[in-house]
């Protein structure tokens, strides 16, 4: 079973998962460990880069929406 590219840099697998290990079991097994293409974070690290997807979103977000979200993200880093 191959692991997410992003696995090793990914807030969510990192951070969220050590902090509610019972309820993040079977979502990193899903998502980190198996149908990885299908992770919101996945995707918007593809096409923005793992460091410009917010912290907030996990795997099960609707991706059509992280654009918007990643742009505006961004635009707030940039402006502080």
């Amino acid at each position: 079973m191959k692991c997410c590219d992003y696995y090793a840099q990914c807030y969510f697998q990192n951070v969220k998962t050590a902090a509610l290990p019972f309820i993040t079991r079977g979502t990193r097994a899903d998502y980190c460990l198996g149908e990885f293409t299908r992770c919101a974070i996945y995707k918007a690290a593809r096409f923005h880069g793992i460091d410009k997807v917010p912290r907030y979103v996990s795997p099960g977000d609707r991706y059509e929406l992280l654009p918007r979200i990643v742009e505006n993200s961004s635009l707030r880093k940039a402006s502080m």
